[in-house]
């Protein structure tokens, strides 16, 4: 069922829609939302903050943009929020590289992951804005149309965004822009 669907299953009072949509979108949220804050308590309370947000506005929901794209933006103001309140500085967040990688060398893995915890720690030292152009680009795969409706931006800006954070990527860890593309992958 789509999420059109859903939303309008939702308005009509249907219980099992809400279940749906929000098993649908909690697990992205989370690590959307975490790798923003690097902090996964504060995370989860702003997970049940956009999930409340949603809910209580869901019927100014209009289906001019995907509800995707709808709840995403709900979640980056969410952030931009979370930051205005608080005065703390990013922490390095460890990423544990996934399992698909295993058939390579004992070498191979250990320089594969200090590969990408180099990235990761650099990702996590960039302005919140490239963070999260790259995030949304390379993690959630999100178009660049998408991407520009969850910023509040247009397509020029995000493209803008995403080639700076990527070329402060390479000034930082001294990899070609390709070879970082295919890294965040």
């Amino acid at each position: 069922m789509s999420d059109q669907e859903l939303v309008e299953r939702i308005l009509n009072g249907d219980h099992i829609a809400i279940q749906s949509l929000h098993d649908r979108y909690t697990k992205k949220l989370f690590s959307y939302i975490y790798s923003q804050t690097n902090h996964y308590h504060d995370a989860e309370e702003l997970l049940q903050d956009v999930f409340f947000k949603a809910a209580s506005h869901l019927s100014t929901f209009k289906k001019q943009a995907s509800f995707k794209t709808w709840i995403f933006k709900i979640a980056r103001n969410s952030i931009i929020d979370y930051y205005k309140r608080s005065y703390i500085r990013n922490h390095f967040v460890e990423f544990k590289p996934e399992n698909e990688y295993q058939q390579e060398s004992a070498q191979a893995t250990v320089m594969r992951n200090e590969e990408i915890k180099q990235l990761h720690h650099a990702i996590n030292q960039l302005p919140l804005s490239y963070r999260t152009v790259l995030y949304l680009r390379y993690i959630e795969d999100f178009s660049l149309k998408e991407t520009a409706a969850v910023m509040g931006k247009t397509i020029y800006s995000i493209k803008a965004l995403q080639k700076r954070g990527l070329l402060m990527l390479k000034k930082d860890i001294g990899m070609e822009v390709h070879t970082l593309e295919e890294t965040i992958i």
